[in-house]
């Protein structure tokens, strides 16, 4: 949350966009950004403004962190969820928020992520160390099981990505922590739980807007599928869909990898080819589409980084992760008749494996602080 001078915080973008959020109607939002300026997607950031001529505050809202649950800036207890230093940051990482129900699914989802991370990091040293070390005999079960487990969590996690993105919430109104600076009680104040007292003489507000409130603030009912249309025209959702069938097709890969059939599919060629290199070319290269859909939701304009955006730092990690299992199935079509092309192949899988785990290091601790 910011805040900062606006000359007319009353007048909301005239331009035609997908605002499809429930907004707290003490509350206007404009200046709606999409990274490709396509009518076609709904806005990645916006700015909500007070009604109130008096109040010159403003709040940055994102699709991120709308999703990732990060515009609650306390917990019922009123402690902050804000990491005001690093250190703080990293102790949130091990506090349960068992309040919160985004938190036990994004903390789901990043585990998952953060555990097939690691599995594979330990595929890339079976896969990796016997080029660089002889001693290290190379191991068709040990790169055989770390693969499909690998990949199996990593289906795990792309299911509950797509769940995120369904369960992410429908109101814009960021919790307490907004709550607090629109003047609202902190008494009971507590959007898990569905209460909805707040301070009826505060600036702006009214006998309807109070109404207003309590329709708006309640308990989330868990979605398990849905065929709205809206979330087709979220990058947030478009990127968790392609993340899902990409980890689908990957898994396939992690499958054939299972020793036993590994040893018989390796003497022919042309099935190795398409049950197991392809299936990483393919899922790979999906994954990289996903993550290049979340480096695009964090920024302004599609050909501007937002490096400084902890969210675009997990999406080009993704990114870096993705091109490194692309290229290990790519080079692995000639890895039976070139050293170099084994090489290189197992290498991929070593650092694209890294690059993940830092990524959802990166998430983990994204989610359990505010903005």
């Amino acid at each position: 949350m910011k805040s900062s001078s606006v000359s007319s915080p009353n007048v909301e973008n005239t331009e035609e966009v997908r605002w499809h959020h429930v907004l707290d109607p003490s509350l206007i939002a404009h200046s709606h950004i999409n990274p490709l300026s396509s009518s076609f997607l709904h806005p990645t950031q916006a700015t909500l403004a007070r009604k109130d001529p008096n109040s010159n505050e403003e709040f940055l809202w994102t699709s991120r962190n709308q999703r990732k649950n990060r515009h609650i800036k306390y917990t019922p207890n009123t402690k902050s969820r804000h990491g005001s230093s690093l250190l703080v940051g990293l102790g949130h990482m091990v506090r349960i928020e068992y309040w919160n129900v985004s938190w036990w699914l994004t903390l789901n989802v990043i585990q998952a992520f953060t555990l097939g991370s690691v599995v594979w990091v330990i595929n890339g040293f079976y896969s990796f160390l016997p080029f660089v070390d002889s001693s290290f005999a190379n191991s068709v079960s040990g790169i055989g099981w770390s693969a499909w487990v690998g990949a199996t969590i990593f289906e795990f996690g792309a299911i509950l990505g797509v769940l995120e993105a369904w369960n992410r919430g429908d109101t814009a109104n960021f919790g307490w922590g907004v709550s607090r600076a629109l003047g609202y009680k902190d008494d009971n104040d507590t959007e898990a739980q569905g209460n909805t007292e707040f301070d009826r003489d505060a600036p702006g507000s009214s006998n309807n807007s109070v109404q207003a409130k309590t329709k708006l603030v309640r308990k989330r009912k868990w979605m398990w599928y849905s065929t709205d249309p809206k979330y087709w025209h979220e990058l947030g959702f478009l990127a968790a869909f392609v993340q899902f069938w990409a980890a689908t097709i990957f898994w396939i890969s992690g499958f054939t990898a299972l020793p036993e059939i590994q040893n018989t599919i390796s003497t022919e060629t042309g099935v190795q080819d398409g049950t197991f290199w392809t299936p990483q070319v393919v899922g790979g290269t999906g994954f990289i589409i996903s993550s290049t859909l979340l480096i695009l939701e964090t920024q302004k304009k599609w050909y501007i980084p937002n490096l400084l955006s902890l969210g675009w730092q997990i999406a080009i990690w993704n990114f870096i992760g993705a091109v490194g299992f692309t290229l290990c199935g790519a080079l692995g079509y000639a890895s039976a008749t070139s050293t170099k092309a084994a090489y290189q192949s197992s290498l991929c899988t070593f650092w694209g494996g890294w690059a993940f785990l830092i990524g959802s290091v990166l998430q983990w601790y994204e989610a359990v602080n505010s903005v």
